[in-house]
């Protein structure tokens, strides 16, 4: 089964609290198994000694190269930021409800104004050559006290946005760790099978020299054993291609760039250490690591806080109103009276109870009915997304099976074209044999050995793959 619907899921799941910023808030707020044998045909990895030395600062590993591409990789960093803002998000709406306060104020130059509520020298146009300066300030604001779970549930569905998108670092973790792996072991591919030709045509030139020599030598035979070198020579680019673009892919990955230099292990390519078990085993553990599955339980629990923010919105908000006011205007005359409303000079204050309450109850109610189908259409889509990390599993499962049966297969091919190839060179070394003879053999090994060695990297990318559906990186070793 294909990635694209499950990559277009975590789409969904992404943009599931998209209402869910500030501003709607404060629309709704009213404000280790035993290892396996390592594969035929492949050196076993020595234990590591205090005498070994150490790899060049240019060989990378393949646990370093992973190590540097968490680091360096574009896709992640990507991700990783998509995390932090919706981090900033949830920041922004725990604290967006104890912020609903105001302040204003200013200053002007205002006439002078005398007298009382009863007698004023002055007019009622406040027009005078004698000036002076006045200035206000006030703060209004509300402490929410109940909201009916307004400020709970807006929390609630911002959480699951940010979980969704932490999960999301670790869906792209595994997909980047996947194209990191089939780069570094195509590049160990490409080493093993350029050894191999470099060998098999020495062997070859040196049989072709010989016949040469003789004076008997049957044309017809040395013109099939030089066809069969050039053919040789055809594979080398081929190997040096997927050399290249292997290389290439790792230093894009790493942020290793040219023309610093980097190379793999001179060392075979082997297979996985741990051995294949049960289906139901790999099953069992998607459902644990899968992020996929994880992103849609998360987005659930958000399209329930949704649903329950929406049906808060149909109750009021109470809170405590808090006021402050001071304004001081020294060329106006002070009204004490308290009956005389004085907006120039004064020093106000209070608090109270106070609450607000948006009567849009039909719209309301669509609000409600909305947020449960959206529910319903992510309770779907776990559903959907469970069939699909399944088929992917067991997609996985049966090309690992079909990787180990070749490589196997393949191994004891390697092994008896191996020795058809040491039994012919020791007849010709005594002379009971030709050089035309070792074409075949020849031929037989490079064919099964390389094939060996391909079995061997479909089974690495095979585990790999496995690992990717199944969110468990820990089958993944090599």
């Amino acid at each position: 089964m294909s990635r694209r619907p499950l990559r277009a899921l975590v789409g969904a799941l992404l943009s599931l609290a998209a209402g869910l910023g500030p501003q709607a808030f404060a629309r709704a707020q009213g404000t280790t198994p035993p290892a396996a044998p390592a594969a035929s045909g492949a050196a076993p990895s020595a234990s590591p000694s205090a005498d070994a030395p150490a790899p060049a600062a240019n060989v990378y590993s393949l646990a370093r190269c992973l190590a540097l591409t968490d680091s360096m990789s574009p896709q992640l960093r990507q991700a990783q930021d998509r995390y932090e803002q919706a981090r900033a998000q949830l920041d922004e709406i725990t604290w967006l409800p104890w912020t609903q306060f105001t302040v204003t104020g200013g200053a002007a130059v205002v006439p002078t104004v005398r007298g009382t509520a009863l007698y004023s020298p002055n007019t009622d146009i406040s027009i005078s050559s004698q000036l002076g300066g006045a200035w206000r300030v006030s703060v209004d604001g509300v402490v929410p006290l109940w909201t009916f779970g307004k400020i709970t549930n807006s929390k609630r569905a911002a959480e699951g946005q940010a979980n969704v998108a932490a999960l999301d670092v670790e869906r792209w973790k595994l997909l980047v760790h996947h194209d990191v792996r089939r780069a570094y072991f195509g590049v160990m591919l490409a080493h093993d099978a350029r050894y191999l030709l470099d060998q098999a045509g020495k062997q070859l030139d040196a049989a072709i020299a010989k016949a040469d020599a003789r004076e008997d030598a049957d044309e017809v035979d040395l013109l099939r054993m030089k066809t069969y070198r050039a053919e040789i020579k055809a594979r080398v680019g081929e190997v040096e291609k997927g050399e290249l673009v292997g290389m290439a892919a790792l230093r894009f990955f790493t942020g290793v760039a040219a023309p610093a230099a980097f190379d793999v292990p001179d060392e075979p390519i082997s297979g996985p250490r741990k051995p294949l078990v049960d289906e139901l085993v790999y099953l069992a553990a998607a459902r644990v690591h899968r992020p996929e599955l994880r992103q849609v339980r998360e987005g659930v629990k958000a399209r329930e806080a949704q649903v329950d923010l929406a049906k808060s919105r149909m109750f009021p908000d109470i809170g405590l109103g808090v006021t402050f006011g001071y304004s001081n205007s020294p060329v106006i005359a002070d009204q004490t009276n308290p009956f005389v409303l004085d907006n120039t000079n004064y020093l106000r204050y209070g608090a109270g109870i106070v609450f607000r309450w948006n009567l849009d109850l039909l719209p309301g109610s669509a609000r409600v009915r909305y947020a449960e189908w959206q529910l319903a259409e992510t309770r779907d889509l776990e559903q959907y997304a469970l069939g699909g990390v399944g088929v992917e599993v067991t997609t996985a499962y049966a090309g690992a099976k079909d990787a180990v049966t070749r490589e196997e297969a393949y191994g004891e091919a390697e092994t008896l074209s191996k020795r058809w190839v040491a039994t012919i060179s020791a007849a010709m070394s005594v002379g009971t044999r030709e050089e035309r003879e070792l074409v075949d053999p020849l031929r037989s090994y490079i064919t099964n050995r390389y094939n060996h060695l391909q079995a061997i990297m479909d089974l690495d990318l095979a585990y790999s793959q496995l690992a990717m559906s199944t969110g468990d990186e820990a089958i993944a070793e090599y």
